[in-house]
């Protein structure tokens, strides 16, 4: 007889053990997993393990171990005892784990040996949560027993700890002794366990057994699945809007994945008991054929075939198990993958069309919530079966063998988006799950569960009486404040009480009162624990410790343009990693949190990536059809073209063979059939994948912190415009200039603004794909070009145009390698020739249309920007012309008080026109005032040239603003006028008085006495004055008409002068500028006529440019009219200089 130990249900309290033990052995083989990761790897494992002067000790405990007396070897264990503290203080945490796992171990296995002895009846049908503790609680313990047995130095680990207390407290550590014994007993853990667990066969026989129809029911291929439409919502129209029921609706989600781990362990402990009954076998067959590996923690797995084979062989009477093994491994290596395959293919479709139908429908999530946690859990498994297969499974040299890369599943990240997508939905309606149920419970669990128990009373005891009628009593009242987990604790007593075989009461018996409870518990699940439910079903947090595979997986579906739109659900994975967390482990909280931001920043990262190259790509694609719409490409075609023409005419062959094709802008849009996907195409699609999955989220939520995706790509899309715009500035073959401290030849900004133009045109298309702020992003973006830096320090449009202006065209200008047309307004070529020194031509660099442009791509602030740097120069040069009047400051004072005396005037010239006697290749003073007015000339001549320009893109692009200011302007008086000159030159309207050069006198001149500036600047316009007749002999003076040029730019000297005089006077505020303007006028005309004078006597000596300067100074001059020029000097003198330079031009011509 079968002696049968009795005890009362309510003091065996297996329920509570239960859960309290499988929580905690989780939460250890959490710990136990961290200290076999932190021991495998150099960088973290215990710093005393690699200490040189703990080797010998370590040795002597490793191979001792678990003796080790210190005080026999005290010379051994010296190095030790001197850091014996600092062992037991870095040691501890991992000694206690270990100390911690006996102690679960030792209570596992009195709960598993109580349930024994009580002969519990299980049924993972009838008691199942009952049933699946004891099954978990016994695969746990595997697990721990199994991953104990791989920790690295666990041995020096524990016995350096024991050695460092022993030197410390005199005596070993009290639970070392037992400690050492289940170490060195589960160096073969499967044996050992084989020992401990295989007198309690009986109840995991029982318990496997019951998991038969389940899991016959699941493990079935993917065409099976699809005849019965296992998760079709449409296969019964007519069903469609009741509950889904079945009578083992707990187990109908039960993941494959851990009911594997049930079969494989338990019959791994329990070989010849398992094997030996026909339903487990049957099972375990099954099992095995699925895969190769089974999950033993996150990624620590076990080799099922190979383990499961070594035990075999060594077990008499199991010999033809263990051929059959062989057999099954060779079966399954050539046919899970595909089994597998057509499942995830299964389910892809399944979940779109249930995702699709719940979306357009959430109602249905009520009575159809079932469906959604089968798909989950489904899904699920599928995913853990892939990622772990996939580094496990074993390279063949065999040519037909299944291949590692075979694995790879492309479309896995649909499967892992609808998942994710079903995830939001129970999420967001969870209200709605909520309310059906919770009427349900109440409204038809309750009755029908009371009705029952009114038959059966009289069968239970007192105490399961009293429980029951209480938990049915709470079943009919149950609202949103009810504890509903008490009453789940409740059923699972009862279970675990109606489950001992003294009982009164089966439960096995009463099917029926099982199938009613467990319906009725798992609806008060879906009323408040929804969000353990999901989590159960579908968490991927294992994807954290698979993160290589995770990041090979985004960025190949990152590269398939059919895939790609789902590439973020690996961001949103990200948020699963803290469901991995334990309580009893609270020191990886943070690496597992850090772990998750970083690959979630990382994927978005990455799909932002992908997405600016595909815009980069169709940004190029622009840029070439918009280069087709240009003037030179335009003319190109034409001279093609009438090539084409003459050559038939005459009938013969082009010498180079066949003449290539004109391509006009527009064919590419000619389509014949709309299937033929070009380039542009492909890469629009591809654009529209990618948006698509970055917009699919407005944002994501992962371990409390909130990632944009719009922004990745708003960031993106701001840096590829930058790098865009300023790999555009410089031409392909930009012409290098002759000196290496000069910048390179930038392209035409009329290029540059087609180029802009056609970037702009794709990122406001991307626009259709992906809600973004455009706008923004052009503001931030071109905004900064228009400012001499941009937010990382790099040049922009604004300084590279401003420093080659300034470097290279101005200073070939002040060489007279360039003129200023003031006819044309526009810089044209001395020689109309490219040589070394002018290597590009000046017309395409400052012609009003490339100005234009120039102004469109800087704006008002870049314009300034130009104008203040021009103005800085032109300070230098005043700065420079004030050295030149200081060294002759007595012979100008001389010139201006006895102007009207010819002798003395002429003596002043004389004397400013020596060359200085230390310097052999010096210049003289006048030379050294014209030829610095005239760079003056040229700067300010380019400088209006540029503000002409803004205005006119100001007045077309603002007219209302810019004829409110001018009405402004005009109701002003003059005084207040200068006011708004700052104003003004934003507008690009031109000022009398230019404010930025008087800015940069200002600041070049604080340490100046005010009273001597002055004088100074006074003896300026006299030296002017007093030199202009150095125009005359001058090389290259004379004077083009027809373009208003001077072949030595001395044209550009009244514009220099006008402006130069209005600052500096402005800048003294005495309000004297006319009276200085009209001393300037009688000295100079006074030097002129004396010129003219002399020029009668010499006929060697050309004055017609004298004249035309004169008169253009006063037509430059606000302050002196024609008047008072007439009154100096003769106006038909100057009419005289006109036409003699017309006719020395035209009879050139």
């Amino acid at each position: 007889a079968v002696m049968v130990y009795q005890m009362d249900p309510g003091q065996a309290k297996l329920a509570e053990k239960l859960v309290i033990l499988n929580d905690r052995a989780k939460g250890m083989l959490t710990r136990i997993y961290n200290i076999k990761k932190a021991c495998s790897e150099q960088k973290s494992k215990p710093s005393f393990l690699s200490d040189k002067s703990l080797e010998s000790a370590i040795k002597h405990i490793v191979k001792k171990f678990p003796i080790v007396d210190t005080r026999s070897n005290m010379s051994t264990f010296s190095n030790a005892n001197a850091i014996k503290d600092d062992i037991i203080k870095n040691l501890s945490l991992y000694y206690y784990t270990f100390a911690d796992l006996l102690d679960l171990k030792d209570h596992i296995m009195q709960l598993l040996t109580l349930m024994d002895a009580c002969q519990c009846q299980l049924d993972i049908t009838v008691n199942h949560e009952l049933t699946a503790s004891y099954l978990n609680l016994v695969a746990t313990l595997v697990s721990l027993m199994w991953l104990l047995s791989r920790v690295e130095d666990r041995k020096a680990v524990l016995g350096l700890f024991n050695a460092a207390y022993d030197l410390s407290h005199g005596q070993s550590e009290p639970s070392f002794p037992r400690l050492g014994q289940m170490i060195i007993d589960y160096d073969n853990p499967l044996k050992k366990l084989q020992e401990d667990l295989g007198p309690l066969n009986r109840l995991m026989l029982s318990a496997l057994q019951s998991l038969s129809a389940v899991y016959n029911r699941r493990n079935v291929n993917a065409d099976t699945w699809r005849s019965y439409q296992i998760l079709s919502l449409t296969s019964s129209p007519q069903q469609i809007i009741f509950a889904a029921q079945t009578e083992t609706i707990a187990c109908e989600y039960l993941s494959l994945d851990v009911m594997d781990r049930w079969i494989i362990l338990c019959t791994l402990v329990c070989p010849t008991h398992m094997l030996g009954d026909a339903t487990v076998s049957h099972l375990w067959a099954q099992s095995l054929h699925m895969g190769l590996s089974l999950r033993i923690f996150r990624d620590e797995v076990m080799m099922i075939h190979s383990t499961a084979q070594a035990i075999l062989d060594n077990i008499k009477g199991l010999s033809k198990r263990a051929n059959e093994l062989k057999d099954i491994a060779s079966v399954a290596i050539q046919e899970c993958v595909c089994i597998h395959s057509s499942r995830r293919v299964f389910l892809r479709g399944s979940l779109r069309e249930l995702t699709s139908l719940l979306k357009e429908q959430p109602g249905l999530l009520g009575p159809k919530i079932l469906f959604v946690w089968m798909a989950l859990s489904f899904s699920r498994d599928e995913v853990i079966w892939l990622l772990r297969h996939i580094e496990s499974w074993p390279q063949s040299s065999k040519k037909n063998a299944v291949k590692a890369d075979e694995l790879v599943d492309r479309q896995l990240p649909e499967l892992i988006h609808y998942m994710l997508e079903l995830r939001d939905l129970v999420t967001k309606y969870s209200s709605i799950v909520h309310n059906y149920y919770l009427q349900y419970v109440t409204g038809y669990d309750a009755h029908v569960a009371s009705e029952l128990m009114s038959s059966l009373s009289g069968q239970m005891g007192e105490a399961e009486g009293i429980m029951m009628n209480d938990l049915l009593r709470d079943l009919s009242s149950v609202c949103s404040d009810t504890d509903l987990a008490a009453m789940r604790l409740d059923w699972f007593r009862l279970q675990a009480a109606w489950s001992m075989s003294h009982s009164s009461f089966s439960l096995g018996n009463n099917r029926k009162l099982a199938v009613i409870m467990n319906t009725s518990m798992f609806h008060l699940k879906m009323v408040d624990h929804l969000e353990e439910t999901v989590r159960e079903t579908s968490d991927l947090s294992i994807y954290c410790f698979y993160s290589k595979l995770m990041e090979m997986q985004w960025k190949t579906c990152i590269e398939m343009p059919i895939q790609c739109r789902y590439a973020l659900s690996f961001a949103r994975v990200c948020s699963h990693f803290r469901d991995s967390l334990h309580d009893l482990c609270p020191e990886e909280k943070s690496h597992i949190i850090e772990k998750s931001l970083a690959l979630c920043n990382s994927v978005l990262d990455e799909v932002a990536r992908a997405t600016i190259m595909v815009v980069d790509r169709l940004a190029e694609y622009e840029l070439r059809l918009a280069e087709q719409t240009t003037p030179s490409h335009v003319a190109a075609n034409i001279a093609l073209q009438m090539a084409r023409v003459k050559l038939e005419e005459s009938g013969g062959k082009s010498k180079g063979g066949q003449m290539a094709d004109s391509r006009m802008a527009g064919e590419e849009s000619v389509r014949i059939d709309r299937l033929n996907m070009n380039l542009p195409d492909k890469l629009h699609n591809n654009l529209v994948e990618l948006c698509g999955g970055l917009s699919s989220s407005s944002s994501l939520v992962v371990s409390d912190h909130i990632f944009c995706p719009r922004e990745y790509i708003s960031q993106q899309l701001e840096i590829l415009l930058f790098d865009l715009i300023s790999r555009a500035i410089s031409p392909p073959l930009s012409s290098v200039s002759t000196s290496p401290h000069l910048p390179p030849t930038p392209r035409r900004p009329s290029q540059l603004l087609l180029i802009v133009h056609a970037y702009v045109t794709v990122f406001q298309n991307m626009d259709s794909a992906m809600t973004i702020d455009m706008t923004r992003i052009f503001n931030r973006v071109l905004l900064q070009q228009s400012q001499p830096q941009d937010v990382r320090g790099r040049e922009t449009i604004t300084s590279i145009y401003t420093k080659w202006y300034l470097e290279v065209m101005l200073r070939r200008a002040s060489n007279g390698l360039i003129l200023y047309s003031d006819h044309m307004r526009q810089m044209i070529s001395a020689t109309q020739v490219l040589t070394p020194e002018v290597s590009f031509l000046p017309e395409q660099y400052t012609d009003p249309h490339e100005l234009r442009a120039l102004a469109v791509l800087i704006g008002p602030y870049g314009v300034k920007f130009l104008s203040e740097r021009l103005a800085w120069h032109v300070a230098c040069q005043i700065g420079e012309l004030n050295k030149v009047v200081l060294d002759n400051r007595d012979v100008l004072h001389r010139a201006r008080t006895q102007f009207d005396h010819p002798e003395e005037m002429k003596e002043v010239y004389e004397i400013l026109c020596k060359l200085p006697k230390d310097h052999k290749n010096g210049t003289s003073a006048a030379d050294a005032l014209m030829q610095r007015m005239v760079i003056i000339g040229e700067i300010f001549s380019f400088r209006d040239s540029v503000c002409s320009a803004l205005k006119d893109v100001v007045d077309k692009r603002l007219p209302y603003l810019t004829a409110t200011f001018r009405n402004l302007k005009e109701s002003l008086s003059k005084d207040v006028k200068e006011c708004l000159s700052e104003m003004g030159a934003s507008l690009g309207d031109s000022s009398f008085i230019d404010s930025a050069l008087v800015s940069a006198v200002r600041t070049q001149n604080v340490n100046q006495q005010p009273d001597e500036h002055y004088l100074a600047s006074c003896l300026l316009m006299i030296g002017v004055a007093v030199s202009l007749p150095r125009l005359a002999v001058a090389p290259l003076s004379s004077y083009r008409p027809l373009v208003r040029v001077a072949l030595n730019n001395c044209h550009c000297l009244p514009s220099a002068l006008v402006t130069v005089s209005s600052a500096l006077f402005a800048y003294h505020s005495k309000g004297d500028s006319h009276l200085r303007m009209r001393e300037f006028l009688a000295i100079a005309s006074s030097s002129i006529l004396r010129m003219c004078k002399d020029e009668s006597k010499d006929d060697s000596i050309p004055t017609s440019i004298l004249p035309i300067v004169l008169d253009q100074i006063v037509k430059e001059s606000r302050l002196i009219s024609q008047d008072e020029l007439s009154s100096c000097f003769p106006y038909d003198l100057i009419l005289t200089s006109y036409r003699s330079s017309y006719q020395q031009e035209l009879g050139t011509a």
